[in-house]
């Protein structure tokens, strides 16, 4: 009889689990955006990549005003907010993550609160770069090995933006 409970529960458990990941947005090559925030501007912070076993990741936690509003698309090149200079990645293929009402510095001293460069070399994402943090507007660029579908979400507890990368 335990061992049934047991059993009966890890089959609940399972199917839980793969309820949530069902929800997660479909892969696409199409522009995904999120809605405008409530207003005021989001922090950025945290940034950070990985590799799975069937996508890359890439998150950025939000803070102070959130959810963060979000626009990401395939692009030719990614171009430096301000400055309008070419951003080189490794990769062939450019994705540009944009936050339009946020920062990703520190609002009383100014100091980046992400890493310019991450280079975690997966099967896809091959390295992300801070392409802009200008006039309330945030910008990434991702270099790829291929174009394959991407999914962006937004995640609670904590706050967070993620984008996934189709191997």
């Amino acid at each position: 009889m335990r061992l049934w409970r047991i059993g009966g529960l890890a089959v609940i458990l399972s199917g839980a689990l793969a309820s949530a990941a069902l929800a997660l947005p479909p892969f696409s090559t199409d522009p995904q955006s999120a809605g405008p925030n409530d207003g005021g501007q989001s922090e950025l912070f945290a940034a950070s990549a990985g590799c799975h076993k069937r996508f890359d990741r890439f998150v950025v936690r939000v803070r102070d005003v959130t959810p963060a509003a979000y626009r990401a698309r395939y692009v030719s090149q990614i171009v430096s907010d301000g400055s309008g200079a070419t951003v080189s990645l490794l990769g062939s293929k450019r994705l540009r993550l944009r936050f339009p009402t946020a920062r990703a510095h520190s609002a009383s001293s100014g100091a980046p609160l992400v890493a310019r460069t991450l280079t975690p070399r997966c099967p896809n994402l091959r390295q992300v770069k801070l392409a802009g943090d200008f006039e309330g507007v945030v910008t990434f660029g991702f270099g790829l090995r291929a174009k394959h579908g991407f999914r962006a979400f937004r995640l609670t507890a904590p706050e967070r933006v993620v984008v996934d990368f189709k191997h």
